[in-house]
C-alpha cells in the first residue's frame, strides 16, 4: 500500500511538472521559513558545523591518499555552497540578538572561505595550501562552536 501511495505522489508531482529535487528544495524552504528566527539560526548553525566536519574528513582522507582529488574537490565545492547558503539564512533571520547573529554569520563566512581555498588547493594538487586551509577550517569550526554556545546560552 505504501508503494502505491508513493507512486501516486510521484505521479502527481510529475503531472504538475515539478522535479522531485525541486520539490525537496521547495519543502525545505517552506519549513525554514515556517521556523522562528532562533530555530532557523540554530538549524543553519548545525548545518554549517556538519558541513565543516565533512570538509575536514574529506580533506584528511585526501591527504592520506584515501580519496581521489576529483571526488575531494567536488565534495568541497558542494560543502562550500552549503556554507554560503547557511550563512545567508543566518544573516537573513530576524534575531533578537543581532550582534551574536553577526558573529555566527562571520564565522560561517570564514568557514566558507577556508573550504573554497581547500577546494582550489586540491584541484591544484597543492598539499601545503590544503593543510593550511584544513587548519583554518578547524579553527573556524572551534569559533563556530563558541559562537553557537554564546548565541544559544540561557539568558538571565
Amino acid at each position: 500500500m505504501a508503494a502505491t501511495l508513493q507512486a501516486r505522489v510521484v505521479d502527481a508531482i510529475a503531472a504538475i511538472g515539478l522535479r522531485p529535487d525541486r520539490l525537496c528544495l521547495l519543502l525545505t524552504t517552506f519549513v525554514l521559513t515556517a521556523c522562528s528566527p532562533s530555530d532557523q539560526i540554530e538549524q543553519q548553525s548545525k548545518t554549517a558545523a556538519s558541513a565543516a566536519q565533512t570538509a575536514s574528513l574529506v580533506l584528511g582522507a585526501w591527504a592520506a591518499g584515501a580519496a581521489p582529488s576529483t571526488y575531494t574537490s567536488r565534495t568541497l565545492q558542494s560543502v562550500g555552497k552549503a556554507l554560503v547558503d547557511a550563512g545567508a539564512q543566518i544573516q537573513s533571520a530576524k534575531s533578537p540578538e543581532p550582534s551574536e547573529q553577526a558573529g555566527l554569520t562571520a564565522v560561517v563566512g570564514q568557514l566558507s572561505a577556508a573550504v573554497t581555498r581547500a577546494a582550489t588547493a586540491v584541484q591544484d594538487g597543492n598539499r601545503s595550501e590544503a593543510e593550511q586551509a584544513q587548519q583554518d577550517i578547524q579553527a573556524a569550526t572551534a569559533a563556530l562552536n563558541a559562537s553557537y554556545a554564546k548565541h544559544f546560552a540561557p539568558k538571565p
